[in-house]
């Protein structure tokens, strides 16, 4: 059967030492979604996955043999030339090229103004904000099918060229009301067993994943709030729960990632969505993300009620000096409290913390080590604060960025790596790694003394570890005056 319609997702974690080292797989749900309003409308899809392929050659061979006419790719700032090189060969094969996503959205520009093979642009157009309706509108106009618009830019949410090569808009997109109108994901088009096998073998389980709302009404300066943006929409907690039974019944995950940006802004929605779960016996085992301010009792009840088993919160720092710079909204009072409740419902944590941020002294760092002590969580991760175009951080920082943001080579090579560097008050990369370590035995040393189980050996070589790392952080704040920085951000961050 002819095809009308590719998705790819362009990451292959072949390629990336990160993601074959961390080994959590997930297919992209936004491809899924825009698979399923298309195949609604009469078009036949088909998904290219190439988290398990070795090279961009099985994406030529798929071109050669099923020729679509229209090729959809994701993108990421972290998987960018991957987009691109799969963009090109698309394009050399016929084939009108869209992308979106995070990236595309906040620069559309890497992509549209991207010459490939001949020196000719592979990528169309950009689709802006969110997806589904502006992707079935552009189906309708290149596969000239259904509701087909005269001219391109009819479209709203686009950014393309124009005659002379310049970038333009098409029009706001108004998102969708909706969600309930969405059908589920299309998640027959992707081979889970490839997914069950790679989770299975190296973690003794495997996980899906399912969103409930789309945009974050909060401001962290940081941030990027590109596709769904700041406007706050959520589905009904009984549509919900019927993803999560038919999830169940067809795929039976050992688990399930709830990828919302937040969970819980809404609390009572919680406490209903918790109820419809149980009520169609559709418990599976999951993982969250909140933030601090939101916990409560009663939603941490509900939460645990339906099987939550652990939850990602944002703390970032110990120093409220810090937390008020990156205009997170939380104090470290709030921090303490949802550490504290969540211990007692015996729902595991998981802090998101960040250090680096602009204004950042070795005082502050001395309270995340204080704040990670006495806190305790399960697990934590330390970025080291970069910034992302679209971002209040980016803007507070551009005159300080060591890139010309025209420089195609700014592409990443894996996840983990980070090109987007700024000039810093003080502090350099040996700085911050020390930092990180010397924060990472700070937590360990604290979880020994609360009874961790661990032999002699190992509690010596951490505490002899902390003090040396400790050391080496206050010496170098003392003698650093370095303005240049290279870094990495911590791995599945």
């Amino acid at each position: 059967m002819a095809i009308d319609i590719v998705l790819v997702n362009p990451l292959f974690i072949e390629k990336d030492p990160v993601e074959k080292k961390i080994m959590t797989p997930y297919f992209p749900l936004g491809l899924m979604y825009l698979a399923s309003v298309l195949r609604d409308n009469g078009y036949e899809v088909e998904l290219f996955d190439c988290t398990f392929r070795k090279d961009f050659d099985e994406f030529e061979d798929y071109m050669r043999k099923k020729k679509p006419k229209l090729v959809g790719i994701t993108s990421l700032i972290t998987i960018r030339r991957n987009a691109l090189i799969i963009a090109d060969i698309a394009h050399r094969y016929g084939a009108k090229v869209i992308i979106g996503g995070p990236d595309p959205t906040a620069l559309p520009e890497r992509y549209l103004l991207y010459k490939g093979t001949n020196n000719t642009f592979p990528v169309d157009a950009v689709v802006f904000d969110e997806g589904e309706i502006t992707m079935l509108e552009l189906a309708n106009f290149y596969l000239e099918k259904g509701d087909r618009p005269d001219n391109i830019r009819e479209i709203a949410g686009l950014r393309i060229r124009d005659e002379n090569g310049r970038i333009i808009s098409t029009g706001h997109r108004e998102l969708i009301k909706d969600l309930d109108a969405i059908p589920f994901p299309a998640r027959d088009l992707v081979d889970m067993d490839d997914y069950r096998r790679a989770w299975k073998k190296a973690h003794g389980y495997w996980s899906l994943t399912i969103i409930n709302s789309r945009g974050c009404p909060y401001h962290c300066s940081w941030c990027q709030k590109a596709v769904f943006g700041r406007k706050y929409r959520i589905r009904t907690p009984e549509n919900s729960a019927d993803e999560m039974k038919h999830i169940k019944e067809i795929y039976s995950p050992d688990f399930i990632r709830v990828v919302d940006d937040i969970t819980g802004v809404q609390k009572n929605w919680v406490l209903r969505w918790s109820e419809e779960v149980l009520n169609r016996n559709a418990i599976i085992p999951f993982e969250c993300l909140t933030r601090v301010n939101l916990v409560s009792e009663d939603m941490l009840k509900a939460l645990k009620d339906m099987g939550c088993k652990k939850i990602y919160l944002g703390v970032e720092s110990g120093s409220q000096k810090v937390l008020d710079a990156m205009e997170k909204g939380i104090t470290i009072q709030q921090i303490y409290k949802a550490s504290e409740l969540c211990k007692k419902f015996g729902i595991k944590t998981y802090f998101f913390m960040m250090v680096g941020y602009p204004g950042e002294d070795i005082d502050d760092l001395k309270l995340t080590a204080k704040l990670l002590r006495e806190t305790l969580p399960d697990e934590f991760s330390t970025t080291i604060a970069y910034p992302l175009p679209g971002t209040k951080f980016y803007e507070q920082v551009r005159d300080r960025l060591m890139f010309d943001s025209q420089e195609w080579m700014l592409d990443w090579d894996y996840t983990a790596e980070n090109k987007l560097l700024f000039k810093r008050e003080k502090y350099n990369t040996t700085f911050y790694r020390w930092v990180v370590r010397w924060l990472n035995r700070e937590w360990k040393d604290a979880w020994f003394k609360a009874g961790k189980e661990a032999n002699l050996l190992e509690k010596f070589r951490n505490k002899v570890e902390l003090i040396l790392s400790k050391a080496i952080v206050n010496l170098l704040a003392k003698v650093s005056n370095s303005n240049v920085i290279q870094f990495q951000p911590a791995e599945g961050r």
